[in-house]
């Protein structure tokens, strides 16, 4: 389950990286493609400077995926993609286009993915017998 944790944890990076580079480094080019509102140089480079930051949390977690650490990029992905998801079918402000469609599919999927992959191990873990101590079992006897 370790490397399936690790290998949707890369997956979830590469797409942070693509859209992160893009956005930082052509901010004109890759505006269109996430929203229909008026261009904003500050604001375009600060989400891609965030895609940056939570790629590097992803690479981080899938280099020693503990616990919390993969909770917080589930979680992570869980915000970005409601939020684009109630951008793009509700608010109608980011374009129903294939690339941000398949975009928000790969992130709630990951996101998926690594929520219920923690919770089998959660349940895994609850279902190993416990050791009673020692003085525990003389009480018992």
């Amino acid at each position: 389950m370790e490397s399936q944790i690790r290998f949707t944890l890369l997956i979830a990076a590469a797409l942070y990286m693509g859209w992160g580079l893009s956005l930082v480094l052509a901010p004109e080019a890759s505006h269109s493609l996430i929203s229909h509102g008026p261009y904003d140089p500050v604001t375009t480079a600060m989400f891609g400077a965030a895609m940056i930051g939570m790629m590097i949390m992803f690479v981080i977690a899938a280099y020693d995926p503990e616990r919390e650490i993969v909770r917080a990029a589930a979680a992570g992905l869980a915000v970005v993609g409601f939020t684009s998801a109630y951008l793009i079918f509700i608010a109608k402000a980011m374009p129903l286009a294939p690339i941000t469609v398949i975009s928000l599919l790969v992130d709630m999927g990951a996101c998926a993915v690594l929520f219920l992959t923690e919770a089998r191990i959660d349940l895994q873990e609850q279902k190993k017998p416990r050791r009673v101590a020692s003085a525990a079992r003389r009480r018992h006897a």
